[in-house]
């Protein structure tokens, strides 16, 4: 529901949306920067605490919801959870992935070329996103972005198809425009220009994007081109690309890879990356054995740390799964319960749940309305300390507890649709096994 809450472009009536309730916003133009070109962008979900749209990170979370979707399908089935779209006959899963997708497609240029965000010039103020009315800049293409939009239209190919073939077909015909632009274009990350102060998510390099595009072409179309791109970057990998984050999402690829039918898959490449997944979980293991609260962070909690938490819990997971070893699942428990209330603060870091929980998030329209929206997973401790309330009430905190329930502290109590993923996920294996 916290994704629906996040929507943009499109009225959230009080039905569904309650105290949240606003018209649709951010409906002008966008205006492609450095240009007098306009383009109509709008829809898609607000990433954060303010109102930018970002494909990569919008990618992310579309990619743990699908993964999710894809392994826990029965549990995930319901038609029925309270959104507009309920009583489709399509999961609502699938429906709220929906709406991300169809803006992730205007953002595609006609080159297949992606751009990589729209937001204004600067963060706006604490204002409801209706109220956002400032210009809206298109930013440039760049390859990772582009790299991982083909990846999720050739996964949401997969996942639609028993639902809407002509939609499933338009995400793959997408994902295959943006893979010849890919083809015809060499690495080229995203840097904010100058004047552009919002996110940035600058990415420098796309080998785990055209990686993880390659392993979801190949499964949605079964052309052998696909196989041998997946491979030829393996294969020149200095180490398999790995994550489930913004930046680093080769694990997402993988996965793909693996699931694949031994009879077109290499044996040395399989293997090589069932090292690499064990070496991972290994190492995972062994801090979360170490650690009083059971997580594998070690001493570094960077910014967003409760998302890297939930990511090495899916790590960890999988490697269970596909390594049989119950250590590593009984390990990836331990960090699911470090977010929900098993942690050095005793805060549970979803909002709206427990009896200590956020009630001060960075996140405009709880700002506003003087309310936490509920169902939002917080970025938790920051050891690094980076906006000022944290490092005025924070300086000499042990790691752990380098966390502020505050809203100006943006670096500790932020949120953003890529966190909620994981935990989406996490939460469904939790229900579902």
């Amino acid at each position: 529901k916290m994704l629906y809450l996040q929507r943009c472009g499109s009225d959230l009536p009080e039905e569904y949306a309650g105290v949240f309730a606003h018209e649709a916003c951010h409906l002008q133009l966008a205006t492609l920067f450095g240009t007098e070109e306009t383009k109509d962008v709008s829809g898609g979900w607000h990433d954060a605490g303010d109102y930018g749209r970002y494909v990569v990170p919008g990618a992310t979370a579309v990619a743990g919801l699908l993964i999710a979707y894809e392994d826990y399908t029965e549990l995930l089935g319901s038609d029925a959870l309270g959104l507009p779209e309920s009583g489709n006959g399509v999961p609502d899963v699938l429906d709220e992935v929906r709406y991300e997708l169809e803006w992730m497609l205007k953002m595609q240029n006609d080159n297949g070329g992606v751009h990589h965000k729209v937001t204004g010039l600067i963060f706006p103020g604490e204002v409801m996103p209706t109220d956002e009315t400032q210009e809206m800049i298109l930013t440039r293409i760049a390859t990772p972005t582009t790299g991982a939009f083909a990846a999720v239209m050739a996964m949401s190919y997969t996942a639609y198809l028993p639902y809407d073939k002509a939609f499933a077909q338009k995400c793959l015909s997408a994902a295959e425009k943006a893979w010849v632009y890919l083809e015809n274009n060499k690495e080229n990350g995203f840097r904010n220009p100058t004047v552009v102060l919002t996110g940035e998510y600058p990415d420098k390099y796309d080998t785990d994007e055209r990686y993880w595009a390659a392993a979801a072409l190949y499964r949605a179309t079964g052309k052998k081109k696909y196989i041998n791109a997946f491979e030829s970057i393996l294969d020149s990998a200095a180490k398999v690309p790995f994550g489930y984050g913004w930046d680093n999402v080769g694990d997402f690829g993988s996965r793909i890879y693996l699931s694949l039918d031994d009879s077109v898959t290499k044996a040395d490449s399989v293997k090589r990356i069932k090292d690499d997944i064990r070496d991972r979980a290994d190492e995972m293991l062994g801090l979360s054995v170490s650690d009083g609260y059971g997580i594998s962070l070690g001493m570094e909690y960077p910014w967003g740390s409760n998302m890297t938490v939930c990511n090495n819990a899916i790590h960890l997971l999988y490697a269970g799964k596909l390594l049989s070893n119950d250590a590593y699942t009984n390990a990836a428990l331990r960090h699911y319960h470090y977010i929900f209330g098993a942690n050095p603060l005793s805060i549970c870091y979803v909002t709206g749940f427990g009896t200590h929980t956020p009630d001060s998030t960075h996140h405009r329209p709880s700002m506003v309305l003087g309310q936490t929206m509920p169902g939002m997973l917080v970025g938790g401790p920051n050891s690094n300390l980076e906006d000022p309330y944290a490092r005025a009430v924070l300086s000499g905190m042990p790691p752990a507890k380098c966390y502020a329930d505050n809203s100006q502290s943006y670096s500790c109590n932020e949120v953003t649709v890529y966190w909620n993923s994981p935990l989406f996920y996490l939460m469904a294996y939790v229900l579902g096994e």
